[in-house]
């Protein structure tokens, strides 16, 4: 497993429960966030393993020249892009609300399914539980990169992580 940095980490570190030497691999760029499907790419090359990504929307817009490097993929790679449309990291920070959507989120408004077109990859956006199912089932199932995008309300992922470490400071 490949995870992206930013919210998608935090939210892997906080409620994933892996095996015990379950391989995850993670790294930090300029920004942390450039380079991130090229180093998913890498790990998938090295290992010749089925390997599931993990990155956020600003992430993979970062780095989406990289989604050419999956083409190459000799076995099953799934990556996720989390689309909450952009930044919503800040959205946990004390970053003044007047200013937040312009200066601290950078909404895209993007839909990854035209960037998987350009590069010949699978494409599914699933809008239910049992579609990501089916989608995950069918990418394992074939060789090759599929792109999963995930569209998630803006303001889910902040919240959930918010509210977990409320419940932990509490005990």
């Amino acid at each position: 497993m490949f995870v992206g940095n930013s919210l998608v980490v935090r939210l892997i570190d906080a409620l994933a429960q892996l095996p015990a030497g379950y391989p995850v691999y993670s790294n930090r760029g300029a920004s942390g966030i450039d380079g991130l499907i090229a180093t998913a790419a890498g790990v998938q090359r090295a290992s010749a393993r089925p390997t599931l990504a993990i990155v956020g929307d600003l992430s993979a817009l970062y780095d989406l020249n990289s989604l050419a490097l999956l083409r190459q993929a000799s076995a099953p790679l799934v990556l996720i892009v989390v689309n909450n449309n952009g930044g919503q990291i800040f959205s946990m920070l004390p970053t003044p609300q007047d200013e937040r959507r312009q200066f601290y989120l950078m909404p895209q408004d993007v839909d990854f399914s035209h960037a998987a077109v350009v590069f010949g990859l699978a494409y599914h956006r699933p809008d239910d539980w049992p579609s990501l199912d089916e989608a995950l089932a069918g990418a394992w199932r074939r060789a090759g990169a599929t792109v999963i995008e995930l569209a998630v309300n803006e303001t889910d992922g902040a919240q959930t992580l918010q509210q977990l470490l409320a419940q932990v400071s509490r005990l």
